[in-house]
């Protein structure tokens, strides 16, 4: 959830509804990762809401105690959520919590209507709780101050780490009370003494009130509380301000609790309606499907950062994040974005691209010089994180560059680029073991090889690059990268497919691995292969090495058992377990569907995904996740914006009748 212009847009939120028995048997749903002006920092982790009786002192939190919840957006073009949190006390009282929640449009805050109702009027408290995490992903520096202030007739928390500022406020719409019923600021983990955290003060150890503090130094948590007395039916808006400093944050706060929830809902809404009405795209006649894909694009203009990126997903597992720009995934939105006719958001993702490039001499742990390419994955702002070569980003972007210019036919936009495309196309020029593209990193990050997919994205740079050089005037550098890549893809079969391989005659993930996997990657079929055709457009979809890779594709071990989605590779352990699990990946069937429908091996695969299998695979949310098991439920890491990408794709070429955006062929 964000905003598509305004303060509003440098906000992402995150909301995640718990599975039950699946994880800890928590039921509960619960806004999470809250990021403002750099969509990978974090601010908030948490923003709880836990209700108290007042003649018992239980306390029940959404997350922990619900007893069922639901999430999901109120329209497909409009990323507001809705959530309802249910709840039973011991003796028996059933308790609802409806919250609304967007970004306002026209500042950088978060706006949360709430909606407690209870059976009897026995008494209750309301409390939200927040746990701060302003750490700088870089540094792991996660020091922040908080301190209680009174302005302008509101109180707030206000915490900061001394460069990013936040502000905490509360409105109730019906009395006008802007002030709180007691707060607590704590020291997250502290379970004992004057420092305890403000979640053991009041849900731990608590009796439905709070012991109150006004200022904390380190790693922070708050909560601020509303007595509702008798009332059995509850509404108050909490807000969460962002900004450089104390008084913006406060004013970012203060002005839309001011307005009041229902007015910043309808700019929202206007703003969200009217970006969508610029876009050239062709949503699905069917509802499920037309929803799906309409949620798919909102995803990614939700998800691109002010500097122009687009982050993988806006979710965190257990143990990393996904909230950091591979440029591999941003080539393909830029696809999905240039599809539906968001040519301002791909430009400024190429842009962002452009200005990350690495235009020195840096070298990597492998001492090679990297003048030219992209590191393996950046931070929002562009800094550098993860450092592999992988070649389809560096051939991908230079594809990005020449689709973009293809679709606007753009001249300012082929010289400002060119530079960036040039020196990636005499990386890969160099980049020769003979006859075929030196080693790289497979798109998994696990295998050091001649990968299938990234020499196919390598041999596709080379030729995007021949296009644009050839509309520059440089057409003896364009038959210098047309020759380079045609002698690559006549090695391609050479180097990439396996008469012997693990499930017989297939393409595999790398030739000539630099270490033993299992299976290996010179023996297993890899989904990633299928970009061979599309987009990459190297190998034919109906040539006899695709159609021998696909028949390995229609059952088991390599396709979920239960539901027609196919994995990465058989025996991928990239699970929530670190070991095989049945299921598939979304975006691995997406292309192998493309090659069934253009080779003729089923001319209604990208049908059926489309309106059959995809909404199957969906999460609650109506997004496509990163991986489902065997029957097809969401399995793990929800949403990834490749999959919305790959999407939006399949829909955009069905409806062209054919795949968009093939890179040139020979």
């Amino acid at each position: 959830m964000s905003a598509p212009f305004g303060g509003g847009r440098n906000v992402l939120a995150a909301v995640n509804k718990y599975p039950g028995a699946g994880y800890r048997g928590w039921n509960g749903t619960l806004i999470e990762e809250v990021s403002a002006f750099r969509l990978d920092v974090e601010q908030l982790y948490d923003i709880h809401v836990l209700l108290s009786r007042t003649d018992s002192g239980t306390v029940l939190d959404v997350r922990n105690d619900a007893v069922a919840s639901t999430a999901g957006y109120g329209s497909s073009r409009v990323p507001e959520i809705e959530i309802r949190n249910e709840f039973r006390f011991p003796d028996g009282e059933a308790a609802i919590l409806d919250q609304r929640v967007l970004v306002s449009p026209t500042a950088p805050a978060l706006l949360i209507d709430n909606r407690a109702r209870f059976a009897d009027e026995r008494g209750h408290s309301l409390f939200t709780l927040a746990s701060l995490g302003m750490d700088d992903p870089r540094t792991g520096d996660d020091v922040e101050e908080a301190v209680r202030r009174h302005e302008d007739g509101y109180d707030f928390v206000v915490a900061h780490d001394g460069a990013r500022y936040l502000a905490i406020a509360q409105r109730n719409p019906e009395t006008g009370q802007t002030t709180f019923d007691g707060q607590r600021i704590g020291l997250q983990g502290v379970d004992s003494g004057p420092d305890r955290s403000a979640w053991q003060d009041l849900y731990v150890d608590g009796d439905g009130s709070l012991t109150e503090t006004t200022r904390r130094e380190g790693k922070v948590d708050a909560a601020i509380g509303l007595h509702a007395g008798a009332d059995t039916d509850v509404r108050w808006t909490t807000g969460i301000g962002f900004g450089g400093s104390e008084r913006e944050a406060i004013d970012n706060v203060r002005w839309p609790l001011d307005a009041g929830y229902e007015r910043e809902r309808t700019t929202f809404e206007a703003f969200w309606e009217s970006w969508h009405e610029t876009l050239s795209s062709s949503p699905p006649a069917d509802a499920t499907a037309r929803e799906l894909y309409e949620l798919s694009v909102t995803s990614l203009k939700c998800a691109q950062d002010r500097r122009g990126g687009i982050i993988a997903g806006a979710f965190k597992p257990e143990h990393f994040s996904y909230r950091y720009i591979w440029p591999r995934d941003l080539v393909i939105m830029i696809q999905a974005l240039a599809a539906v006719g968001a040519t301002p958001e791909a430009r400024r993702a190429l842009d962002w691209l452009d200005h990350v490039q690495i235009d020195d001499h840096a070298t990597d742990e492998r001492g090679t010089d990297r003048y030219g390419t992209w590191w393996q994955n950046y931070y929002a702002d562009g800094s550098d994180h993860w450092r592999e070569l992988q070649l389809d980003q560096v051939g991908g972007p230079i594809y990005a560059h020449w689709l973009l210019y293809e679709e606007t036919g753009d001249d300012a936009l082929l010289e400002a680029h060119y530079p960036m495309s040039r020196r990636a196309a005499d990386f890969l020029l160099s980049w020769d073991d003979g006859g075929f593209p030196k080693r790289h990193q497979d798109p998994w990050e696990e295998i050091w090889g001649h990968t299938t997919e990234g020499s196919a994205a390598a041999i596709a740079g080379l030729r995007s690059m021949a296009e644009l050089a050839e509309a520059a005037g440089d057409d003896a550098y364009a038959e210098r990268c047309r020759e380079r890549a045609d002698a690559w893809a006549s090695n391609f079969r050479a180097y990439c497919f396996e008469e012997d391989g693990l499930l017989g005659a297939h393409y595999v993930t790398a030739s000539d691995p630099e270490y033993a996997d299992s299976p290996a990657a010179d023996r297993r079929p890899d989904g990633a292969v299928f970009m061979a055709y599309w987009p990459w457009n190297v190998v034919a979809a109906d040539d006899e090495t695709m159609r021998s890779t696909l028949e390995h594709a229609d059952g088991p071990p390599w396709r979920a058992k239960r539901t027609p989605c196919l994995g990465r590779y058989p025996g991928d352990d990239y699970t929530p377990t670190g070991v095989d699990e049945d299921g598939g990946w979304p975006i691995c069937e997406a292309y192998a569907d493309v090659v069934r429908w253009q080779g003729g091996h089923d001319p209604d695969a990208v049908a059926d995904y489309l309106h059959h299998h995809a909404p199957e695979w969906a999460t609650s949310a109506n997004l496509l996740p990163e991986r489902v098991d065997g029957a097809g439920r969401s399995r793990w890491n929800a949403n990834l914006l490749w999959s919305q990408a790959a999407y939006v794709l399949l829909a955009e070429s069905l409806r062209r009748g054919e795949p968009y955006g093939m890179a040139p062929g020979k």
